[in-house]
């Protein structure tokens, strides 16, 4: 357990779904915790929280809890809060140490969203950002689906912000940024790769430079290519209804399933 000002942060328990004792390594490494908000300054966090709002209260106005899995530095749950009781599960303890920063008070646990247990359940379970293609596997896109699930209380909803599609991955395209502020420059480059029929790769390379030096490091992303198929039969294995929205946040649609309120 490890502690950030007045925030505790908690290991979550593994589920009851939990394949083996091997442990999932973070997704990202603690240096491009140190510039991942930097690097997502342009991102509309509001707006798009905004949006799942919206959702929210369309299909569960009820709704005040809210659990929201691969939470990051916590930019989402910062503008839930102003309407929900918010928690966090990430794997990255670099990236939550950031969150606790920002949001004191705040349950924040490290966990893999695919195997945990918080002993509780939540009005509302999402994933938002395509992080749910850090799952890679569809076995393991239906274990984080099923346990999210068995965190909704009766009625509750998951919400799953999709990656692209097998059909829709782009392969062999050069992407380039560049962020500046008082303290630092940061480019970062990739050109996105396809390792197999159904995984999409990012090696992405970053410069960031300070008066202290310019440090060079490799974040190599290997994400997951899900179909409809793939979330349809996840949410069906756990129980919940599904509704799609073919538009969602940021364009590229939103998986919302949700459980009877007569359970």
């Amino acid at each position: 357990m490890g502690r950030e000002g007045s925030v505790h942060i908690t290991i979550a328990h593994k589920g009851s779904n939990a394949r083996d004792d091997r442990s999932v390594p973070p997704v990202y490494a603690a240096k491009l915790a140190d510039v991942y908000d930097a690097i997502h300054s342009g991102k509309d966090y509001a707006r798009e929280s905004g949006y799942l709002l919206d959702v929210v209260r369309r299909h569960h106005p009820a709704a005040r809890t809210l659990l929201e899995t691969a939470c990051g530095t916590g930019r989402f749950l910062e503008a839930l809060q102003v309407e929900m009781e918010v928690t966090g599960l990430d794997l990255s303890p670099g990236m939550l140490a950031r969150a606790a920063e920002r949001m004191p008070g705040a349950a924040l646990h490290v966990g893999d969203m695919a195997e945990f247990s918080l002993g509780k359940t939540f009005d509302v379970v999402c994933c938002l950002f395509r992080s749910i293609a850090y799952l890679k596997t569809s076995d393991r896109l239906a274990d984080a689906i099923g346990t999210m699930a068995r965190h909704l209380a009766p009625g509750g909803i998951v919400v799953i912000e999709p990656f692209f599609t097998p059909e829709n991955f782009w392969v062999g395209r050069l992407t380039c940024n560049h962020h500046r502020d008082e303290s630092m420059d940061i480019t970062w480059m990739y050109a996105s790769e396809r390792p197999s029929s159904r995984l999409g790769r990012y090696p992405i390379h970053f410069l960031v430079g300070s008066d202290a030096g310019v440090d060079h490091f490799v974040e190599d992303h290997e994400l997951g290519l899900f179909t409809p198929h793939d979330f349809q039969a996840a949410f069906d294995r756990a129980g919940l209804s599904l509704v799609y929205d073919p538009v969602g946040p940021t364009g590229i649609g939103l998986y919302i399933g949700k459980r009877s309120s007569r359970e």
